[in-house]
């Protein structure tokens, strides 16, 4: 750490500016003073002159009168111990000198020249009449001359004293102040200097010479303690959340990735088993959309105080983000990690009261072991979570190990991904159409399905990549593009009348998210605009999943649907959570029944049951029934037997392209031994 010189200390810079203040104020006055000085003396000099020769004018006199040579020796003799005196002389009346000296003339330098000029008078030679005494007789005369070298020598040297007076005095007061700076100013300053050094390895306290007395520096060092214990709790509280998750209190991702590593190394020195189990909550979004997120919070804050308390400090367990978690245990026989899971699924499946509400959360459950040779912990990490996403696809609160053929799957997933990005820009998508017939198999609507002509693995049913398209987002520019790209082909059949007589519906299968966007509404209208289509040919299909999202906005959104006369259809009717609440409350006009319902009907009392009940439920509302995957006439015939009228599945039509529906147009229905 770098140490202030003591020529760099505030104390030494401002006695340093005292003293060159001090002393050019200093030769200001002191030139001042010179200057003034200088007029008086060279008035002092006439007078003092003039008064030589009067306090000698007795002598002198007597001198004269009595022509005392020795009287005038004295007087010449006392005139000429003033150095600035180079003659002198005392004459009789008939001019005879009495006595007279004189010293040789100084040189003076040029320099002086002009001092010497002001400060001797017009006339160097002084001179007095000496008178008898007690008379006006003049008895002689007494004579000096004066040289102004010694006057300006005299006078300059007075000056430099004065001067030198003055620069040793502004000296002096420099040292002072130094002093007096040091110890009320540096010396503080340099105590704060030394405590705000030791802070960040010692909480010492503001040392008490910075307290007393209440001045600028105390007020200094009182704020920048505030500020410093301001910082230290927000430095603090960040290493908090660098580490901790802060709305649970359990380690966030990066803790638990450095927990993990450390249990990866000791179960690997100590060649034991440990596993990481990576929990996704259930129905969490539901809830929490349907409650309001602070409930939601509420749940998450539960949750994580369960499996706190479940941990009890022997295992790690962590909020990896959302309603995502995870628990580290180091150590333990491979064959208690099941029963470990089961534990978790029935510790978390446990009612949770909040606010009033009696809320039921499931899991489901990834897990990853430990050690394996290469493996690190982000490794782990991506086993679990991929574990956790085909323990999801199999349904809800279920738990599965992690198996290395599920990496392939992965990969296929990304792979997947990344070619859906590729497949709307170079026009890989099509639209097929799989026809819907009544129970005179005439044709009486389609419905749009999409295949993807991958441009390596040839057409691909959307059962491969709509689920992935969904949970990536990609799901929306491709709903997109099949309302629009279905409803423009429906305005071209129109125009060329192609469509067969009996013809009612369009059918477009609508995803959750699709739906649940605040544009869903307008594009759907600006697409019926832009093909010039009525929307009493459009059947929009969604599913019982996508009701329980938000009842009230999916009410509002299809009663503005409703408005523009398009009609509305329960895809996979009875295979959710069917309520007839919903079917009350939502203007549908169509019941889907589920394919797994209608296969091997004429074999399946069960099946028979669930399905005559969808129909006399929907004849008592008033509503149309299609049945879905017709592959047999055993089934055709056990659904014409219970009432169903409306009919689609291989048995009569495999989806189309458009051309090839275009010929079965022409046909306008399908032979009774389909």
């Amino acid at each position: 750490m770098m140490t202030l010189k003591p020529i760099n200390s505030l104390a030494f810079r401002q006695a340093n500016t005292v003293f060159w203040v001090s002393v050019l104020v200093g030769l200001c006055f002191s030139m001042y003073h010179t200057l003034v000085d200088l007029h008086h003396e060279q008035k002092r000099v006439e007078e003092y002159y003039q008064f030589k020769l009067v306090q000698n004018y007795t002598n002198a006199s007597q001198a004269a009168y009595h022509l005392n040579h020795l009287l005038a020796e004295q007087v010449v003799s006392s005139l000429m111990t003033d150095p600035a005196i180079i003659n002198a002389a005392v004459i009789d009346d008939f001019g005879d000198v009495l006595a007279k000296q004189q010293r040789p003339i100084s040189h003076h330098s040029l320099m002086i020249n002009g001092l010497v000029s002001y400060l001797t008078p017009e006339s160097p030679v002084f001179v007095s009449e000496l008178h008898q005494p007690d008379s006006q007789i003049v008895v002689g005369k007494l004579t000096f001359m004066i040289d102004g070298n010694s006057i300006a020598h005299a006078f300059i040297a007075k000056t430099t004293r004065v001067i030198l007076f003055d620069l040793l005095r502004n000296t002096l007061l420099t040292v002072i102040l130094l002093a007096f700076f040091y110890r009320k100013l540096s010396r503080p300053i340099t105590s704060l200097i030394d405590w705000v050094r030791s802070l960040p390895t010692a909480q010492s306290p503001i040392p008490t010479n910075l307290l007393r007395p209440k001045d600028e520096l105390s007020e200094l060092a009182s704020s920048f303690h505030s500020l410093w214990q301001d910082k230290e709790k927000a430095q603090a509280k960040l290493n908090y959340l660098a580490y901790y998750d802060g709305l649970t209190g359990l380690a966030n991702r990066g803790l638990l990735l450095q927990t993990l590593t450390q249990a990866i190394e000791y179960a690997h020195q100590r060649q034991q088993t440990g596993a990481l189990f990576y929990l996704d909550l259930d129905r969490f979004k539901t809830i929490n959309d349907s409650l309001g997120h602070t409930i939601g919070d509420t749940l998450i804050q539960s949750i994580a105080h369960r499996l706190q308390a479940w941990a009890n400090h022997s295992y790690t367990a962590a909020r990896v983000g959302g309603d995502e978690f995870a628990i580290i245990i180091p150590s333990l026989p491979y064959q208690q990690i099941s029963s470990i899971a089961q534990q978790l699924l029935a510790l978390l499946a446990n009612p949770h009261s909040i606010d009033g509400h009696q809320l039921y959360c499931t899991a489901s459950i990834g897990i990853a072991t430990f050690p394996s040779e290469g493996v690190t912990s982000l490794d782990v990490f991506r086993q679990a979570d991929t574990a956790l996403y085909r323990a999801k696809t199999c349904g809800r609160n279920k738990y599965l190990f992690y198996e290395p053929e599920m990496q392939a799957q992965v990969e296929t997933f990304l792979d997947i991904e990344k070619g859906l990005h590729e497949a709307l820009q170079f026009h890989q998508l099509e639209l097929y159409y799989q026809p819907q017939v009544n129970e005179q198999h005439q044709l009486i609507g389609v419905e749009a399905l999409i295949r993807w002509h991958h441009p390596e693995k040839g057409l691909l049913p959307p059962g491969i990549f709509m689920p992935v398209a969904e949970e990536t987002g990609q799901i929306l520019p491709i709903g997109r593009w099949i309302i629009e790209q279905a409803c423009y082909q429906l305005s071209q059949w129109q125009k060329r009348g192609v469509l067969p007589e009996h013809f009612r519906r369009l059918a477009i299968n609508i995803s959750p998210l699709q739906f649940s966007q605040a544009s869903f509404v307008e594009h759907i209208v600006a697409t019926l605009q832009q093909s010039g289509i009525s929307g009493d040919y459009i059947e929009l299909e969604i599913t019982e999943g996508l009701l329980l999202e938000n009842i009230d906005e999916a009410i509002q959104k299809i009663a503005q649907l409703k408005s523009q006369s398009l009609h509305l259809a329960i895809d996979d009717f009875g295979t959710g959570y069917s309520s007839l609440r919903y079917l009350k409350d939502l203007a549908v006009d169509v019941l889907k029944i589920d394919r797994s319902f209608v296969t091997q009907l004429h074999l399946d009392p069960s099946a028979q049951a669930i399905v005559d009940t969808i129909l006399l439920i929907a004849k008592r509302l008033d509503l149309q029934v299609i049945a879905e995957g017709v592959e047999d006439k055993f089934e055709l015939e056990a659904l014409k037997t219970m009432g169903c009228t409306q009919f689609q599945g291989y048995l009569f039509d495999k989806p189309l392209t458009c051309q090839e529906l275009e010929q079965r147009f022409t046909h306008h229905c399908y032979s009774k031994t389909s």
